[in-house]
């Protein structure tokens, strides 16, 4: 919440101006496309830019800024592999990012120690603008420096803190509060770093919807337990160039890309044949076949759910986004970085339960 990006848009500004062709990243699809939408530069994930690798056709060149945001979440080898491109082509690399932040789910964390070992050349934003409670401020910046007792006392102190005696109060509380918010306008995730936690918040928050009259009639059920229905929120959790808005192959169906369901489609003579309608945030319509949806084995046969509820979300989901209030819940097993996040989200309030 210090205006990274913002920052990124202005420095992209000057980089045109002086001749320069400035494009970006990210890791995941849906932080590339924010990416695009804040700065109105030219966006792709990663593993697009690393998929491009015949030395006659890069997609880099001597006159490219390749802007690579969330670099703390950049693998070492990803990182290699663009910098080893960049030597090639003569492109310069600009890494933006929070090292406080979730690093890589690969081997990584080199982000951090370039920052750390090249301070004096690593310009740095230290006021933070999307937090507006003092203590919230005081307990993000207390957390980032190590000093873990002085920010649960800041949080405690702004009436953020919340300690649940076993996991059904704490579902109880959780998913209270996040009703509370969502009735008054105030929509955002529940936030917990384990799957199955996410899961039982997710069917909750969907059963309450649904028994309170919010969600349409019909449901289509899917793998896991789960049900879909016209007003549904979700998220996608796997990106799927195939699946995209008609007529714009660009805009395609991103990971971590948020929507709404708007029509459900079942084909009573066949299973296979459901579809859901789904308007993505900033992308567009797009159907949702359910083999993309239901669980199914990817190329590389690692078994994936296309599709989720977005009412509960995992930390590392969340890193980026920016809510009016946040709900996140830790334990004994979270880590700093975790947490340092789950208390950021938040322009005006940030629990922690």
């Amino acid at each position: 919440g210090t205006g990274k990006t913002t920052t990124v848009a202005a420095c992209a500004e000057a980089w045109r101006a002086a001749g320069y062709r400035v494009v970006g990243a990210a890791v995941k699809g849906e932080a590339a496309r924010t990416l695009a939408a804040a700065t109105g530069i030219e966006c792709e994930t990663v593993a697009w830019y690393l998929a491009h690798t015949d030395p006659t056709s890069l997609p880099l060149d001597a006159r490219t800024i390749l802007v690579v945001d969330e670099a703390s979440t950049l693998s070492d080898r990803n990182l290699d592999s663009l910098m080893t491109m960049a030597t090639t082509t003569g492109a310069s690399l600009r890494l933006i990012g929070d090292p406080a932040q979730h690093g890589a789910i690969a081997a990584g964390g080199m982000f951090r120690v370039l920052c750390e070992r090249h301070a004096q050349q690593t310009p740095e934003l230290t006021t933070t603008h999307r937090l507006q409670n003092p203590h919230d401020r005081a307990a993000a910046q207390a957390l980032r420096d190590g000093r873990i007792d002085e920010a649960f006392d800041e949080l405690a102190t702004a009436g953020h803190l919340h300690v649940a005696s076993d996991d059904l109060t704490m579902y109880r509380h959780v998913l209270g509060h996040w009703w509370d918010a969502h009735r008054s306008g105030l929509d955002h995730p529940m936030v917990d770093r384990r799957n199955s936690t996410r899961r039982e918040l997710n069917r909750l928050a969907h059963l309450l919807r649904r028994v309170n009259g919010e969600l349409g009639d019909e449901e289509i059920r899917a793998s896991g337990g789960r049900a879909f229905a016209a007003g549904d929120r979700i998220t996608a959790r796997a990106p799927n160039r195939d699946l995209h808005v008609e007529g714009d192959r660009h805009a395609y169906v991103r990971n971590g890309a948020i929507g709404t369901v708007v029509a459900v489609h079942q084909d009573h003579r066949a299973n296979l044949g459901d579809t859901l309608t789904v308007a993505f945030d900033g992308i567009g319509l797009i159907e949702i076949p359910r083999s993309f949806f239901d669980l199914h084995r990817t190329s590389a046969g690692r078994p994936e759910v296309g599709i989720d509820h977005a009412y509960a979300l995992t930390s590392y989901a969340v890193q980026g986004s920016t809510h009016d209030i946040s709900t996140s819940r830790v334990d004994a097993t979270a880590t700093r970085a975790e947490t340092y996040v789950d208390i950021t989200r938040g322009r005006h309030e940030n629990h922690l339960y």
